[in-house]
């Protein structure tokens, strides 16, 4: 009996020093710090695919939620608004990255909606909203950065942002 212990002790100390790792950083899952993501690109319609579900269906959804098949920011018409309203593209990234925290999308009158955003443990300086108007399919966009802008935010609609007080609306 002794002796089995014996032939499995050796085995058993190899597979625990597999599992220890190293502090060897040449593997590591982390992106380099000079690392930019490519850009986001601008959608295209898939040709005999119309999007049947009405916008008003997200409302009350987290914008990451898929509503028959398709996430907000994935849709069309909502991806092409947030390009026509920013054309930052990192702005535009941090807007749809999964990786934000999110609220439900809100309604904003009988014609719209908006979906709003922060960047995770820094809510209150770094948050944005998009407004859109499902009736004529444009957007504008909020920006804000309380280290750079203090108590006002960026707005954008197409052109260059106007800066207005205040933060972005939440609901």
């Amino acid at each position: 009996m002794m002796r089995r212990f014996a032939c499995l002790a050796p085995l058993a100390l190899l597979a625990l020093s597999a599992c220890g790792g190293t502090n060897d950083d040449t593997h590591s899952d982390v992106a380099p710090g000079n690392f930019t993501p490519p850009g986001t690109a601008r959608p295209t319609p898939v040709a005999g695919v119309a999007q049947v579900t009405p916008l008003r269906a997200y409302i009350s959804h987290y914008p990451n939620d898929a509503v028959d098949g398709v996430a907000f920011f994935d849709r069309t018409e909502v991806a092409s608004a947030l390009h026509d309203a920013v054309g930052d593209q990192k702005l535009v990234q941090r807007i749809m990255s999964r990786g934000a925290v999110t609220v439900p999308i809100f309604a904003m009158g009988s014609q719209g909606l908006a979906a709003h955003g922060c960047t995770p443990h820094d809510c209150v300086d770094s948050n944005w909203t998009m407004q859109m108007d499902m009736k004529t399919g444009k957007a504008q966009v909020c920006y804000h950065d309380r280290e750079t802008m203090g108590d006002r935010s960026q707005w954008y609609m197409g052109g260059a942002p106007v800066t207005r007080p205040g933060d972005c609306p939440q609901e």
